[in-house]
């Protein structure tokens, strides 16, 4: 079984390498495509493509961002692919809590699509005191920010077939197939930093100018200091019992029962190959 990681970037120089070189314990490629980045994002992947071979530096190519995006990659390197291997939405700032690999190898082989669980991590006001005093300014994301919210879950990993179709200007393959009912859980470290957000948010923003809707509704600040949020508002990862999946949080990923059954039928005879 391998993994196959399709990575979209643009201005993560501050997370690039530590995501990649993650990655890289359990992806077999990894496909980059630069979206422009201007802070030196797309040379620290080049340089750890020297080192790294599971790092493919496709292309840099401004264009507006769509998730459609991802297909290209897919079709250009599907044939990398082998029945039963997966293919990954892999994010630039994001680092799993479950092992991609140990996880879908344990998924049933007629389940062919794993939602995760997206404990997304923010930038509060204790990490503002604490970036304001200077300290852990070079530690790993992962070990400097701790606290988070469960209230978001999405498609990450989808098996491959032969058959499978990835349409131009879609947002994921035809007929990905059934989805897995357990979830891999996932640390996402969307907001890091003052510089770092505020970058987010102008280039969000002219995205969403540019016509764009993915954005719409979560990057419509002006000012990074209008995402701090309180620390008591969030999860602390240090406790006892972090990263517990409450799906009473999360938008529902299983299929209705008659969907589900159709599925069953429409995969299992091959109809939808």
């Amino acid at each position: 079984m391998k993994i196959f990681g399709i990575c979209l970037i643009k201005n993560e120089g501050d997370i690039i390498e530590e995501t990649l070189r993650y990655a890289a314990g359990w992806c077999e490629r990894i496909i980059v495509d630069d979206n422009g980045s201007e802070d030196g994002t797309w040379e620290t992947v080049q340089r750890l493509a020297k080192d790294l071979p599971q790092i493919i530096p496709w292309r840099r190519k401004v264009q507006p961002f769509s998730n459609a995006l991802r297909g290209q990659g897919y079709r250009e390197f599907f044939h990398l692919a082998q029945k039963g291997d997966w293919w990954s939405r892999l994010d630039s700032d994001e680092r799993y809590i479950d092992n991609p690999r140990e996880f879908l190898g344990k998924v049933p082989r007629r389940h062919h699509v794993v939602w995760a669980a997206q404990f997304q991590y923010y930038f509060t006001d204790e990490d503002l005191a604490a970036w304001e005093a200077g300290a852990s300014r070079h530690q790993p994301v992962y070990q400097r920010l701790h606290h988070y919210r469960l209230d978001y879950a999405e498609t990450r990993f989808f098996r491959h077939r032969p058959g499978l179709i990835w349409p131009e200007g879609a947002s994921w393959p035809r007929h990905m197939g059934v989805v897995h009912p357990r979830m891999i859980r996932n640390r996402h470290f969307q907001y890091r930093s003052p510089e770092q957000i505020q970058k987010r948010l102008d280039t969000r923003q002219l995205a969403i100018q540019q016509g764009c809707e993915n954005f719409q509704g979560y990057c419509d600040e002006k000012s990074w200091r209008e995402k701090v949020v309180p620390v008591a508002s969030c999860e602390d990862d240090r406790k006892p019992g972090a990263w517990k999946i409450d799906l009473g949080k999360l938008p529902r990923h299983l299929e209705k029962p008659w969907q589900r059954a159709v599925k069953y039928i429409m995969h299992g005879t091959g109809v939808w190959d």
